[in-house]
């Protein structure tokens, strides 16, 4: 029994070694999960802002709220987020973290992209290094078609996912019967096509990661899709009226209406 006692602290130390990677990377995990879809670090604004030197332009409390409660600093009318709704087309979904996440992902910011560096000699602040160009998806009259047909359902997901006019509406493209949820049109539009492919290829809005759950959509879905999205943008056309199936029914009652009161002024 004392023999195996003395085996006890060195499995304890290696518990604790093998323990302290997988902390150090919990910040950086929750990035790549959570916020990853619609942002980048030094590669561009994408379905939100280039996150780059967030850490050193923003005091850390305003941004575990901004992660934590985005729509409480809407309502407070705060000024800085208010520029990013405008701007972006939208508020950032609040994704249910808690402040104990969102440290975890300030902290791998401040690690990763700290304040900007310090000046050289000269006094002179060396220009960022430029983002990488977005590769642009070729719009072609196959994709727009397979993109408005998965949007509308007339050709289901590949894994099973709801289509997306079962929430959404496009009114640029005409389709305006999804009304659950936002018009995608202006959100697209101020985010641009890597934006949204960041924001389907990740779903990480709160009811779409349980709509998607395990029905991610394909890479060939979302050119198309993005496709789509592109041409309709491109062309703006207008809105067409909603129709219900009690518009049929209220033209059917004022014919039968109509057809009576001619036949009473024959008699």
């Amino acid at each position: 029994m004392k023999k195996r006692s003395g085996y006890l602290p060195v499995l304890l130390l290696l518990s604790l070694a093998l323990s302290v990677p997988a902390q150090a990377d919990s910040g950086k995990e929750k990035f790549e999960k959570e916020c990853s879809g619609c942002h980048t670090i030094g590669g561009g604004d994408s379905g939100g802002p280039d996150l780059s030197g967030v850490a050193g332009k923003r005091p850390a409390d305003w941004l575990e709220r901004i992660i934590v409660e985005p729509d409480k600093l809407t309502a407070e009318k705060d000024p800085v987020q208010l520029d990013l709704v405008k701007k972006y087309g939208g508020e950032m979904p609040n994704l249910g973290l808690s402040r104990k996440d969102a440290r975890k992902i300030i902290a791998y910011l401040q690690e990763i992209s700290p304040a900007a560096p310090p000046a050289a000699a000269s006094g002179a602040v060396p220009p960022p290094e430029p983002a990488p160009k977005a590769m642009e998806t070729v719009v072609t009259p196959e994709l727009v078609a397979l993109g408005k047909a998965l949007f509308t359902g007339d050709k289901p997901f590949t894994n099973g996912g709801a289509p997306c006019a079962a929430c959404h509406s496009f009114g640029y493209s005409g389709v305006t019967w999804g009304a659950l949820a936002a018009d995608l049109s202006a959100r697209t539009e101020a985010v641009g096509e890597p934006g949204l492919r960041g924001m389907l290829k990740s779903l990480n809005f709160p009811i779409m990661r349980k709509t998607y759950a395990g029905k991610p959509l394909t890479d060939e879905e979302i050119a198309a899709l993005v496709v789509f999205a592109k041409d309709a943008v491109a062309r703006k056309a207008p809105p067409a009226g909603r129709y219900f199936p009690a518009a049929g029914v209220g033209i059917f009652v004022c014919l039968i209406v109509g057809l009576m009161l001619y036949q009473r002024r024959i008699r």
